[in-house]
């Protein structure tokens, strides 16, 4: 069975992007329309990595990323960004985020920065 990698973001177009990238990987792929869903979805199995929106229709995705760590689930997340910004990158990552990647961001740097959570391989991607 794949590693599953869920991706949380409002946006539709966006969701079927990173899933796009993250299938070629050779991941699985649950995806979520907000933060809310997405914790609803934890009672049955932890994902493997978890890129979420910065901005979810129900929370901050560093509000997602924080309610993970008070729930004791140390998941590997990358967060998508609309801008640069240094202070909320920061922010992010003394979080716990491993990463902060900027829409519109590019397939490649999101594959390999997913890849090796998932224990996949990113060189045909």
């Amino acid at each position: 069975m794949s590693p599953i990698a869920c991706v949380v973001a409002a946006d539709a177009a966006l969701r079927d992007s990173v899933a796009a990238v993250l299938v070629r990987l050779g991941a699985g792929v649950r995806t979520f329309g907000s933060g809310q869903e997405f914790l609803a979805s934890l009672a049955m199995a932890a994902p493997a990595c978890v890129i979420a929106d910065s901005q979810l229709p129900d929370m901050a995705g560093l509000t997602l990323l924080k309610e993970l760590r008070a729930r004791g689930l140390k998941v590997p997340t990358i967060l998508l960004a609309s801008e640069a910004d240094i202070n909320g990158a920061v922010t992010a990552m003394r979080a716990g985020a491993i990463d902060v990647i900027e829409k519109p961001y590019i397939d490649r740097a999101l594959a390999l920065q997913v890849a090796p959570l998932l224990g996949l391989d990113a060189r045909d991607v």
